[in-house]
């Protein structure tokens, strides 16, 4: 994966790869609106981007004629946010996904971020599981992110659950899962702070994490918001669960927003940035995993 930890920065820095990218498409655009390869090069570079008005309507200039088009509809159908066409492009494809921009209320988020802050002494250092003999360690060069410890996180589970378990049925269906009736929904409360990050990985590499097939982040940092950079990139595989590609759906950090993905596709969180070195600073979510029974998924 050392690859794509080099690649992101040059990709995500201001005037970096991507805009430099954008600036040559464009031109070549403005030679040939009709040029199916410039189209596709843009909506890869404005998803890449986190641009997805912009990705669509290129993507959708596509879905009207053309080569590709079966796969330009279900790229428009994802960043719609519309449930996903029934057959799945062949080839490389985009790691599929949920948002809901407005999951929880600017009262809710500032609730859970006092919460959050008034539980400061219960945060410590996020472990990585690397192997089942090994098992979860810290690895500051994998990842840096405080998280709450088991017992304090009662409450923000009890105030959670309940409208988690109500949106999960809308997006099993959006991402066409069959619904196995029953699961098992972890959670936790987790902090980036200045210098935060979580190189490329996958939520259910691990045999104990093998039943996880929905991860979940929600976003309740305050505003004015004190960070930048700590961005989900969502890589795109060669199939589902295969090996991941440099291309990736990049979804910033939205307050009081959620976002829904596959728990077995491959993703990583970029490197935060805050004004100062305080906790109250940093990247503040609700993480967590929908689990199936065994055999479900």
């Amino acid at each position: 994966m050392s690859k794509f930890i080099r690649l992101a920065p040059g990709l995500l820095a201001p005037g970096g790869v991507l805009d430099k990218a954008e600036c040559a498409a464009q031109r070549a655009l403005a030679a040939d609106v009709r040029n199916g390869q410039v189209l596709w090069r843009l909506g890869d570079i404005y998803r890449m981007q986190g641009n997805f008005d912009a990705a669509r309507d290129s993507y959708r200039c596509l879905s009207e004629s053309g080569p590709g088009r079966l796969k330009a509809s279900w790229l428009v159908a994802l960043l719609d946010g519309r449930g996903l066409p029934e057959a799945a492009p062949h080839g490389t494809c985009p790691a599929p996904f949920v948002r809901m921009k407005d999951f929880l209320t600017a009262q809710e988020c500032d609730y859970m971020f006092a919460l959050a802050l008034a539980r400061r002494e219960h945060f410590g250092a996020a472990r990585v599981w690397s192997n089942a003999e090994e098992g979860p360690r810290v690895k500051p060069e994998s990842r840096i992110t405080l998280e709450m410890k088991p017992g304090a996180r009662r409450d923000f589970r009890l105030w959670f659950l309940p409208r988690l378990e109500r949106a999960i049925p809308e997006i099993l269906a959006r991402l066409r899962l069959e619904d196995p009736g029953r699961y098992r929904i972890t959670m936790n409360v987790r902090v980036y702070p200045a210098g935060g990050f979580y190189t490329v990985h996958r939520d259910n590499s691990v045999d104990s994490h093998r039943d996880r097939v929905l991860s979940f982040i929600c976003f309740f940092h305050p505003e004015p918001r004190r960070f930048s950079g700590g961005d989900l990139l969502l890589y795109d595989s060669n199939q589902r669960g295969g090996h991941p590609v440099p291309a990736f759906s990049r979804i910033k950090p939205l307050r009081g927003g959620i976002v829904f993905f596959m728990s077995g596709d491959w993703h990583q969180v970029t490197p935060v940035e805050c004004d100062a070195d305080d906790f109250g600073a940093g990247r503040f979510v609700l993480s967590g995993h929908v689990c199936f029974p065994s055999g479900s998924d």
